[in-house]
């Protein structure tokens, strides 16, 4: 009986005993986190006993003696390279987690509570492992499945993160409304920092991309990137010839096609001919019209239309593409032309001084008038000469018309006989 109650006190107290550990270790915290090389990282911490002033030790777990990391009572025990770099986070009555800055080494650290709470390393307490990375995350976009223009839309960008002291800033390659940010715990340790704005979607940014970039502390940057579908009624609506230049005549048939900038594509198309009498909607309705010429309705416009809406174009005038006659045949005309007017010149010309020429000899004997009219006649040939061939020089003791008729009024007739008779 005696050892059997022996044997029942043992049992009792390593009950006792197994309890008073359990209560030595009700500190929860993570197994691991992965933290960013060179950002910092929060260590989420907690315990069960309440209390306002509490001693709490952070050690790192190594080979031999630990060293503190944190000590909130006795900051000159803490290690050289861990000086200002530790700080105590979240609800100081029951919390006991702790922001490391600047993360260099992966590391396994525990807490230490009034030394007697997670604090026997001969037994299982609570540790957390800090892994560190090279590689930050990479931030993640999100659009509506559907865009359409100006129609405002709730986009956002978000990105993982154990820093919420200095968490990574956010960046869009577009103009944005009502842009806010926050951030939202996802596990242990692990939050998500999101940023959120109102799009307002053209079309011209149709096919563009939008680009979000997270900028971290150490100035590591990564983007993502994706291509904006977004959904619009038909732009620049407008009539081409697909001839291109090519001329047409009266008669002929000519084909027209109408173009939009649209998403999603126009699928139904109207005509119009424009006339003396204003606009007529013809009935077809397809990209392509084919017509025969008339000059008197030269003018046509059409409209696009998609699920979203329509547009028209501006008024095609197919007068700009009348064909025009050879030059050939202009070439010809303007010959005849010269033909006809340079003879018309040269006989006004004569006619001309062949008026001088009567005025000059009215009321003169026949010698007199032959010798004024063989004079005329050597002046007249002068001047035809001169104008033939100006840049030959002008020979010593010539006469202009002019000077020879002013000779001519003031001579004595005498002296015309006399010029005569020397000439011959």
């Amino acid at each position: 009986m005696m050892e059997l109650h022996l044997l029942l006190k043992k049992i009792f107290l390593l009950v006792a005993l197994q309890g008073f550990s359990c209560q030595d270790h009700s500190v929860l915290l993570p197994k691991s986190i992965t933290a960013l090389k060179g950002s910092c990282v929060e260590i989420p911490c907690s315990f069960n006993v309440v209390s306002t002033d509490f001693q709490l030790v952070w050690y790192r777990d190594q080979y031999g003696i630990d060293p503190q990391i944190f000590n909130n009572k006795n900051p000159s025990y803490v290690m050289n390279t861990f000086n200002g770099r530790t700080f105590l986070v979240g609800n100081k009555s029951k919390s006991c987690s702790l922001r490391i800055d600047d993360v260099r080494d992966t590391e396994t650290y525990y807490p230490c509570i009034n030394e007697n709470i997670n604090c026997d390393q001969y037994s299982a307490f609570e540790k957390v492992l800090v892994q560190v990375s090279d590689t930050p995350h990479k931030p993640v976009l999100n659009l509506p499945t559907s865009l359409n223009e100006g129609i405002s839309a709730l986009i956002n960008c978000s990105v993982q993160h154990t820093c919420t002291h200095n968490p990574p800033v956010l960046e869009w390659n577009k103009v944005g409304f009502n842009k806010r940010e926050w951030r939202e715990e996802l596990e242990e340790g692990i939050w998500k920092f999101v940023s959120e704005m109102d799009y307002i979607p053209t079309y011209q940014d149709h096919g563009t991309p939008i680009e979000c970039k997270s900028i971290y502390q150490m100035g590591q940057v990564l983007q993502e990137q994706l291509i904006l579908k977004i959904q619009y009624p038909p732009k620049h609506v407008i009539i081409t010839k697909p001839d291109g230049e090519k001329k047409i005549k009266e008669g002929e048939q000519v084909t027209l096609q109408c173009t939009s900038n649209a998403n999603p594509p126009a699928k139904n198309y109207t005509w119009y001919r424009i006339n003396k009498d204003g606009e007529e909607e013809l009935k077809e309705h397809g990209e392509n019209l084919t017509l025969t010429i008339n000059w008197e309705i030269v003018k046509y416009s059409c409209s696009a239309r998609n699920e979203l809406g329509k547009n028209y174009s501006t008024i095609m005038d197919l007068s700009l593409f009348l064909y025009a006659p050879d030059n050939g045949l202009s070439k010809l005309i303007m010959l005849v032309a010269v033909i006809i007017v340079v003879p018309v010149l040269l006989l006004i010309l004569y006619c001309k001084i062949r008026g001088r020429k009567l005025q000059c000899c009215q009321g003169r004997n026949h010698l007199e008038v032959q010798i004024c009219e063989d004079t005329y006649m050597n002046t007249y040939m002068n001047v035809m000469q001169s104008d033939s061939s100006a840049k030959h020089p002008q020979q010593k003791g010539a006469e202009t018309t002019d000077n020879l008729y002013m000779a001519l009024q003031k001579t004595d007739p005498n002296t015309y006989v006399e010029f005569k008779v020397r000439d011959f």
